[in-house]
């Protein structure tokens, strides 16, 4: 099923919000539960899923062939997943006691479970390098039930 993203926005605005859980192992542990928001991008055919908690945040963005559906989304990175769609990539921040570290995942799978109603629902598993230092994390989580919302200004050209 495709996303319908016609009257998403004010008429969605009573529901819920969409959660992202995630957990990491490897060069450091973790985890992170928190509120989730997704945008697609129509022209540029993307779908970015974001959730923040304190000072950490996790993205992925989905490139599905033509429009978002249920399915698999092999992740790698950036480059990559946006020249052979349908592909995702995924990406990590975290705060430690001495410096700010970004992880970007080179390999994985994101599965998107339900995409309907302006809403998207998955899980996703990625081996992600630290792109400043040294450092290899095994992250895996989910998001369920996320607003899926038309990005606008936010997307890309």
């Amino acid at each position: 099923m495709a996303v319908a993203l016609a009257g998403c926005g004010a008429a969605d605005s009573g529901r819920r919000d969409g959660r992202l859980d995630a957990t990491w192992t490897g060069t450091t542990k973790g985890r992170m539960s928190g509120t989730a928001t997704a945008i697609w991008c129509n022209a540029a055919r993307i779908a970015q899923v974001t959730a923040i908690q304190g000072d950490t945040g996790l993205g992925l963005l989905i490139h599905p062939t033509d429009s978002l559906v249920a399915g698999a989304y092999p992740i790698s990175e950036p480059a990559s997943a946006r020249a052979k769609a349908p592909g995702a990539a995924l990406g990590l921040r975290l705060v430690t006691e001495v410096a700010v570290v970004g992880y970007q995942a080179g390999a994985g799978t994101l599965t998107v479970e339900q995409v309907g109603g302006a809403r998207i629902s998955g899980r996703f598993a990625a081996k992600a390098n630290a792109s400043d230092a040294p450092g290899t994390l095994a992250v895996n989580g989910r998001f369920l039930d996320v607003p899926v919302a038309p990005g606008g200004a936010s997307c890309p050209p």
